[in-house]
């Protein structure tokens, strides 16, 4: 599974399933549980086991079959430490060991489409929901429209939601967005609040009432002097899900609501408890990033707010349309899973965007063709490949010189594209300033081994780390 917060639910609607308890797998169980899980799995006892990326290395004797829940999830990537994508792992695990593999997803990453679109994999579609159950219906609200000033929830949206909290049903706001503002700038003076460490802005958390950079989670008080011997007066720009908490209580004021916020369920007792909440129907409307998307069942949940539906991308990935049809199509699957009457409202400034008008026509296959046909015409995976070499250094100057030396040593390889180097769009993470390569070539040659044998011949000043990621998720 792609997410540690995922395994206990599933674990207990396994059980109700199949009527006994798996073993769960990863890294935040106890020493204590990994050593009699390791144990159980080299005698061959355990014989089902649940688990996040690091599961699928353990010594199992007598592996029969590897599932891979929501195959397209980029969580599967890890960036940190050994840079590998587990997915890609179980496919290789599986065909050494010559077992089955299932890869399940609602909507599959476009490297999966092209295999089966090539007949490498056998596809099976369920083509209906449990029960036969409709896919909710679609409501796009224009945010740019005159009137809606000092306010992240429309007044469209705000009856449309009433209308089923009235009925008894769950309600879901999602953005993507940890905290409580992503910018703050002192309305005195313009000073922006920017983590000492990255190249980021830092998000004020009303939680633990400081600014936090999500990169190196760096944090500072709010008690800043200004440049005109004051204290800095911060406005706060932009909503997180703490904004919107305050502002649906306003709204909403004798409704029980609730952050769904790996802020807030940080502990294992904090997320049994809210999924208890959230399934005795003490929680009337939920607040979620991201990781709701994932695989959960709400059975009273029929409506879903998108707050700010934006496909920008931000112009520096590559995945942006293809992670957003994964997105929202999991998303909308959250709703609905137990009524014929649901909805998914999408909020956005961009009411005429392509991506979301062809989203809300569930035409999921169309929307992948075209992205294989533009990748295709650019020369971009999965048609080829890709390798990002990241260069940091403490010092700016430094990282762009080592990227510039081991380009030239690069060009040497025929048949091998080298880009950049450029700065990276997060410039700074950790004190480290970050220079990108990126080495393109086709994906029928097998061009790893010359890339190794160049960059271990290379003499790196120490002062410079090189990062490799082969078949990279994240741009940034």
């Amino acid at each position: 599974m792609p997410e540690i917060f995922l395994t206990n639910d599933f674990k207990s609607r396994f059980e109700d399933f199949f009527g006994f308890e798996p073993a769960i797998w990863h890294s935040k169980i106890t020493p204590r549980q990994k050593r009699l899980i390791w144990k159980g799995v080299i005698k061959n006892e355990v014989k089902i086991l649940i688990g996040a990326r690091s599961a699928l290395l353990l010594p199992f004797k007598k592996l029969g079959i590897i599932i891979v829940d929501e195959e397209h999830d980029t969580s599967y990537k890890q960036d940190e430490g050994v840079i590998y994508n587990a997915r890609d792992m179980a496919i290789s695990r599986a065909h050494f060991q010559k077992i089955p593999i299932h890869l399940i997803t609602s909507i599959p990453s476009l490297e999966t489409y092209k295999n089966i679109q090539s007949e490498k994999y056998r596809h099976i579609k369920i083509l209906k929901r449990f029960n036969d159950y409709p896919l909710p219906k679609t409501k796009i609200i224009n945010l740019s429209i005159k009137g809606i000033k000092n306010t992240f929830i429309s007044p469209e949206t705000v009856d449309l939601v009433n209308d089923y909290l009235d009925k008894g049903d769950q309600v879901l706001f999602f953005l993507n967005r940890r905290g409580f503002a992503p910018y703050l700038i002192c309305k005195n003076c313009g000073y922006k609040l920017i983590c000492s460490n990255c190249s980021l802005y830092l998000t004020f958390h009303k939680l633990k009432n400081k600014s936090i950079c999500h990169h190196c989670s760096f944090e500072r008080n709010l008690e800043t002097e200004c440049k005109l011997k004051k204290k800095c007066e911060f406005v706060m720009y932009g909503p997180g899900v703490e904004k919107v908490f305050d502002e649906l209580k306003e709204k909403f004021p004798n409704k029980k609501i609730s952050i769904f916020s790996s802020d807030y369920l940080k502990k294992k007792d904090e997320t049994k408890n809210m999924f208890k909440q959230i399934n005795e129907k003490n929680v009337d409307i939920l607040i979620g990033t991201q990781m709701i998307s994932k695989g959960f069942n709400f059975p009273k949940l029929n409506c879903i707010v998108v707050i700010d539906a934006d496909f920008s991308g931000r112009g520096y990935d590559l995945r942006t349309t293809e992670k957003n049809i994964q997105l929202y199509h999991q998303l909308s699957g959250r709703a609905g899973r137990f009524s014929s009457k649901s909805l998914i409202i999408y909020q956005t400034l961009n009411p005429n965007d392509i991506t979301l008008n062809e989203i809300i026509k569930n035409k999921s296959d169309e929307l992948l063709e075209n992205e294989l046909t533009l990748r295709k015409k650019n020369n971009l995976p999965p048609f080829i490949r890709l390798i990002a070499l990241i260069v940091s250094s403490k010092n700016r100057s430094l990282s762009l010189q080592g990227a510039r030396e081991i380009k030239l040593k690069l060009k040497e390889i025929d048949n091998l594209e080298v880009l950049g180097p450029v700065d990276s769009p997060l410039l700074k993470i950790k004190n480290n300033f970050r220079s990108r390569l990126l080495l393109r070539f086709n994906n029928k040659i097998f061009m790893q081994k010359k890339i190794v044998k160049v960059l271990n011949g290379l003499k790196i000043s120490r002062k410079i780390k090189l990062t490799v990621d082969v078949d990279p998720i994240n741009f940034s």
